[in-house]
């Protein structure tokens, strides 16, 4: 009983984490900008589940597995967006 309970709270937390970048992806496309948003912290985001889903691989766990890969992708997403936008929103140079 008490390992389907923590296998609950186990997805439940997967499935927070893997949907927590959708608030700051739909502020991203609705400013269009990205400068509140650190790099390093999207980074941390995208090495932190790739790692996650690397473990769920090798523990045959296909919930940690996919929740995982999903919050890489995602997370990876959000780290293309924050590069684009911080390259198309960055000052012209003049000569």
């Amino acid at each position: 009983m008490v390992v389907l309970e923590l296998t609950a709270f186990g997805i439940i937390g997967s499935v927070l984490l893997s949907f927590a970048f959708l608030p700051q992806c739909y502020q991203l496309l609705k400013t269009k900008s990205a400068k509140d948003i650190s790099a390093y912290y999207v980074v941390i985001l995208v090495g932190g589940s790739f790692c996650l889903t690397v473990y769920g691989y090798g523990i045959r766990d296909p919930i940690v597995f996919i929740l995982n890969l999903y919050a890489t992708l995602a997370n990876s997403e959000l780290l293309m967006l924050k590069l684009y936008y911080d390259r198309k929103n960055m000052p012209a140079i003049s000569s």
